[in-house]
């Protein structure tokens, strides 16, 4: 019985969402990844201290959320995740913050996220793309991207590359993390990259990260299902 518990762990893929104070947005992501999610998965929600956790709590109730972690206090945004890690038992682990959408394919994105974390070993993180974010790409290996830094979420992150590079646990974070998590990967000999042609959209005004607002760069048409971005945003 106990062997057959660890290979059940081991067969899903954790999703470890972080939220703090947004409850619409984040009952729009959660809402998204039920539906549109098929591969199996282990969702892991950190709330960082937020003041209304009711809903969350009936959600874990009915068994839509496996794992709930709820701090007592605001610790920023890499100590939640860092808490989603601990939690995590799958290689890779997915993480995502509470205001993005991810798309309805066939098969799904977190399919296609792990087919090419499998084919591409040299891969630190692989994320889906969202309209308007900055990245730059310099090569392609197959409907892999690779680039010099990421600008999304649903983010594939392979755990020998957090054992190599924890995550700043602060409250007020680094200036800029993922940019410093992505110098971190290419200063090990790793690369990152995103899927080529799948996209997620933000729907939040601010990055969970950094506090700042985004000036509305991300309010473009969108396809409700696909997602797909206007022709600009094309790789």
């Amino acid at each position: 019985m106990r062997r057959e518990a660890v290979c059940d762990i081991m067969d899903v893929t954790d999703l470890v969402v972080t939220t703090r104070n947004r409850p619409a947005y984040l009952q729009r992501t959660l809402g998204h990844i039920w539906d549109r999610t098929k591969t199996p998965y282990r969702l892991t929600v950190v709330d960082d201290g937020s003041l209304e956790v009711d809903d969350l709590l009936c959600c874990w109730r009915r068994g839509l959320i496996q794992n709930l972690v709820l701090k007592g206090m605001q610790q920023g945004a890499m100590a939640a995740l860092n808490v989603g890690t601990w939690a995590s038992f799958s290689d890779p682990v997915v993480f995502c913050d509470d205001d993005v959408l991810c798309p309805q394919l066939e098969p799904d994105w977190m399919a296609r996220g792990l087919e090419e974390m499998n084919r591409h070993g040299e891969l630190a993180m692989l994320a889906l793309r969202h309209p308007g974010a900055k990245v730059k790409p310099y090569d392609r290996a197959g409907n892999v991207v690779y680039c010099k830094s990421l600008g999304g979420t649903f983010c594939f992150v392979r755990r020998r590359f957090l054992e190599e590079n924890p995550l700043p646990h602060k409250h007020g974070n680094l200036a800029k993390p993922m940019e410093e998590r992505c110098r971190m990967a290419h200063a090990g000999g790793w690369k990152i990259g995103f899927l080529s042609g799948v996209y997620c959209q933000h729907i939040g005004e601010d990055s969970v990260l950094t506090g700042e607002k985004y000036k509305g760069r991300f309010i473009e048409p969108i396809d409700p299902l696909t997602l797909e971005p206007p022709a600009k945003y094309a790789d």
